[in-house]
């Protein structure tokens, strides 16, 4: 299984401000070591669309060593499965014990096809999920692999996990999936996010849904700019909330309040909030490439 050098690793924990000895603590409290970094993971390294408009060529490697390039020596993120190929590569590195699996996103339409990627982790014979790349639905924390296990997200958002048969898509009665839904408050109904299964997926696997995923029109990363980090509070111990760029707005979530903190009218705003807010600065050969793209943000005439 592909691992990072020792100095790609010091260079990773640095660029989420981590400072702590991280494999000593995988030895020590590997749960809490593992809670720790996700959350440091998620308040620094974007999930994001970016490259999908500002490039020339709109392709997406899994490539680790093209990762770590991406993610630490430039700053970024990527979608589901950039950053939760990367943090896997990142945790097997620290010493866990983890493998990937494929997931199917609840769309409008109903389930997408495979998807998305989540990791399964196993720590003293239990088995956690862990997953850096859900976006704004995500959950900021491992997870017990646990049917019926129910839990805080981003509070007040709750989330649940359920071994289940898919009654509307499975002809066979015996399948099962774990199933992960996710509620806005307490007093809110449960939605159905995504389901996977636990048979591990291998990197051609994912190779194949990334191809779709990256260049299908339909998909919801091409046709829609994204970028959004975990907020954390002042200790940098727990997550609060989320900055989200989504289309033309900004906006700022902690807790229940949700606002908009800026109102994108042209692609020159969209860059320059990219900067002040996730400190991403695009060259001028990527600010190219969304020119004349259904995504780019073009002033009211």
């Amino acid at each position: 299984m592909y691992t990072y050098t020792n100095e790609q690793l010091s260079r990773y924990l640095d660029h989420i401000g981590y400072r702590q000895d991280a494999r000593q603590e995988v030895l020590e409290d590997p749960l809490g070591c593992l809670t720790r970094v996700q959350h440091r993971h998620m308040a620094r390294v974007p999930f994001e669309s970016l490259s999908l408009h500002y490039s020339r060529n709109r392709l997406l490697s899994l490539d680790l060593e093209d990762l770590f390039k991406k993610i630490v020596d430039n700053g970024r993120g990527g979608y589901c499965m950039e950053v939760n190929a990367f943090f896997a590569a990142i945790l097997r590195t620290l010493g866990f014990t983890l493998y990937s699996a494929g997931g199917r996103v609840n769309g409008p339409n109903g389930y997408e096809g495979w998807s998305h990627m989540v990791n399964i982790v196993t720590i003293n014979g239990e088995r956690y999920l862990v997953d850096v790349g859900y976006g704004s639905n995500g959950m900021p924390h491992p997870v017990l692999l646990q049917h019926d296990h129910e839990f805080v997200g981003i509070a007040p958002t709750r989330g649940r996990l359920q071994y289940r048969n898919l009654p509307d898509e499975h002809a066979d009665p015996g399948q099962r999936v774990w199933m992960y839904s996710m509620k806005e408050d307490k007093a809110s109904p449960w939605r159905d996010q995504y389901h996977f299964t636990e048979t591990e997926f291998l990197p051609c696997d994912f190779e194949v849904m990334n191809l779709r995923v990256m260049t299908a029109p339909q998909s919801f990363f091409v046709q829609t700019v994204l970028c959004l980090w975990t907020l954390l509070d002042e200790e940098k111990k727990e997550p609060v909330g989320l900055l989200i760029l989504a289309r033309d707005y900004v906006k700022r979530r902690i807790g229940v309040e949700s606002c908009i903190i800026e109102q994108l009218e042209t692609e020159e705003q969209r860059v320059r909030a990219l900067e002040k807010y996730f400190g991403i600065m695009l060259s001028a050969e990527e600010r190219k490439g969304i020119r004349g793209l259904a995504s780019e943000l073009k002033a009211k005439s």
